[in-house]
């Protein structure tokens, strides 16, 4: 029995044995942080929930202190008003008193001069026998005297009873106005004590949800860096399994500089056109997405055994545009190992094509591209040791030949 190829192919096969132990164990952490992840952003969809309930009583909140702010405007602006009334009836009040105290000193003026002149009643001065004439006069001056102390006590009372409405009227604006003041500052106690429930289901929301997102912030940046880290892994792990092949590839080889040969050359790419026909229609009208060398056939076995070409691998320059062979929108544009930077195109009716092993990719999931828009650039991503495009077409994501699709 000849060990030396087993050896060979165990010593190849080591480092890919070791790198698939370090990546399986990081996609172990990387399950792990998601599942945190996953956690902390349910947790945080909860609390957002809560927030959802808090928002609505900071909305109740601020329609209170709407209405408080609101009730204080207008109970100031009643103070106010009832501020002037009151000065308006203190100085009519003021004013009737000194008419009153000026109406009290002309009658007793008036009394005092009737009794310094001895004047008496109208029958005394009658009974006294003195000159008519003169008695006539004193007469007329004494009724006149005496209309003008009755219209003097009927105004004194008048001004009296006025005094005593207006003290009423003083004392009841007063009452008012205390009440007015009570409300006042009760309005003012209930706004300070809704500001500072505002305040503190503000304070504890923004907190929290503070807390949260730094922690999804962390989670996700540790999240990202293993996934690259995962990433990094696999391309190097698709390179080292890439150069076992190849150095097997060299083993195998019947002659020692033999290179492959294409089966065939494509020389046109393709160019913008509008048909408006469904995809379906479109069989044997297409073309290649690069030109350059053909270096297998569909279907056909892969070198070194296993499944067969379910596509074209296409050696072109490195840096050549590769174009949408049709109309349709991405639905796939990431690195993927195996087929390095892969892009998917949907072109409907279940009708998709697959440019990989690219540099670059030029499109992104969502978007639409027309026939012969550049959608890629050629490289050799994902472990291929050749500079070209690996490119497929799938049919109810069953491969077909895409040759039966070109002219």
């Amino acid at each position: 029995m000849n060990v030396r190829p087993f050896l060979v192919l165990l010593v190849l096969s080591w480092p890919l044995l070791a790198g698939a132990n370090q990546v399986d164990s990081k996609q172990s952490e990387l399950a792990v942080l998601k599942q945190r992840l996953q956690t902390l952003e349910r947790d945080f969809r909860k609390t957002q929930a809560t927030r959802k309930g808090a928002v609505d009583e900071l909305r109740q909140s601020e329609r209170a202190i709407s209405n408080a702010v609101r009730q204080l405007r207008r109970l100031d602006s009643e103070r106010q008003r009832m501020q002037g009334e009151l000065q308006t009836l203190e100085q009519q009040s003021a004013a009737t008193d000194a008419r009153i105290r000026q109406q009290q000193a002309h009658l007793a003026e008036a009394f005092k001069g009737a009794y310094q002149r001895g004047q008496g009643d109208a029958l005394k001065l009658f009974l006294n026998g003195g000159n008519p004439n003169q008695t006539a006069r004193d007469l007329r001056y004494l009724a006149h005297l005496s209309r003008a102390q009755h219209e003097l006590i009927d105004a004194l009372r008048a001004d009296l009873a006025q005094l005593n409405a207006l003290q009423q009227q003083t004392a009841h604006k007063s009452e008012e106005l205390a009440k007015l003041q009570a409300a006042h500052e009760a309005e003012q106690k209930q706004l300070q004590a809704d500001r500072r429930a505002r305040q503190a289901v503000l304070g504890k929301l923004s907190a929290q949800i503070q807390q949260q997102q730094r922690q999804i912030s962390n989670l996700k940046r540790d999240e990202r860096n293993l996934t690259q880290l995962v990433e990094r892994l696999n391309r190097l792990m698709a390179q080292q399994a890439a150069r076992a092949r190849a150095t097997e590839q060299a083993r195998s080889k019947p002659a020692a500089g033999q290179t492959r040969k294409p089966v065939a050359v494509n020389t046109e790419t393709p160019v913008a056109f509008s048909s408006g026909q469904p995809f379906s229609r479109l069989k044997g009208a297409l073309r290649l997405p690069v030109a350059g060398e053909l270096m297998n056939r569909f279907g056909a076995p892969r070198e070194g055994g296993g499944v067969n070409w379910k596509g074209l691998f296409i050696r072109a320059a490195q840096g050549t545009p590769v174009k949408a062979i049709a109309a349709g929108q991405v639905v796939f544009s990431e690195w993927l190992r195996g087929f390095g930077n892969l892009i998917i195109v949907d072109h409907g009716e279940s009708y998709m094509s697959l440019y990989s092993n690219n540099e670059s990719l030029y499109k992104q999931v969502g978007e639409r591209v027309q026939p012969g828009d550049a959608i890629a650039m050629v490289g050799n991503s994902g472990g291929q040791p050749d500079a070209g495009l690996y490119f497929e077409m799938r049919y109810q994501s069953r491969p077909v030949n895409p040759l039966l699709w070109v002219k």
